[in-house]
């Protein structure tokens, strides 16, 4: 019976230990494979844009639209405002604080105010790879953030818009850096 119970514990770590390696390498697949989309999207899509910035670490891509060469960076507690538009890879609208948009996607609601979002800069209070993108914008830049899912919602489904492990892209005009 000593013998049952040890090898009934040795087969319970095993599993566990497995399965603990499993979920890393499967979190591992995931992130391939979203830079192996961004990739994709990259080659095929006709945004126009005047630079790019490809991070080496996280895999987060930025295609700057305009930039303003305006000097101001984002410092902690500065108030950002930040027009946004929130898409997934085939460029589906899932959020936006622009009215136009929302009504051209079909996602208006007269129960929200569509303007500028205030981030204090900073606080982790928005998902990182907006968060990062933001970090790489000076006042008055306009830029596409491209990032593999981790950096956005990572494994969990958000409402019936955003699946699962969706590598996302977010339209950032970063409108004004209050540094009250």
């Amino acid at each position: 019976m000593k013998n049952l119970i040890v090898i009934f514990a040795a087969a319970l770590i095993s599993g566990l230990f497995a399965s603990c390696i499993s979920d890393q390498e499967t979190a591992q697949e995931i992130y391939q494979k979203d830079l192996a989309k961004i990739d994709t999207y990259l080659e095929q899509t006709d945004y126009q844009f005047v630079d790019f910035y490809q991070d080496e670490t996280t895999g987060i891509v930025i295609l700057w639209e305009y930039l303003s060469y305006s000097g101001v960076l984002p410092e902690k507690d500065d108030s950002l405002h930040v027009d946004y538009t929130g898409m997934l890879l085939d460029e589906t609208v899932f959020d936006t604080s622009l009215e136009a948009v929302a009504r051209e996607n079909g996602i208006y609601s007269s129960e929200r105010d569509y303007e500028p979002l205030e981030y204090i800069y900073g606080y982790n209070n928005l998902i990182s790879g907006v968060i990062f993108g933001l970090s790489k914008m000076e006042e008055g830049d306009k830029a596409r953030v491209i990032m593999p899912s981790y950096y956005g919602y990572g494994n969990s489904e958000i409402s019936s818009r955003i699946p699962a492990n969706s590598v996302l892209i977010f339209d950032l005009d970063l409108k004004e850096i209050d540094k009250d």
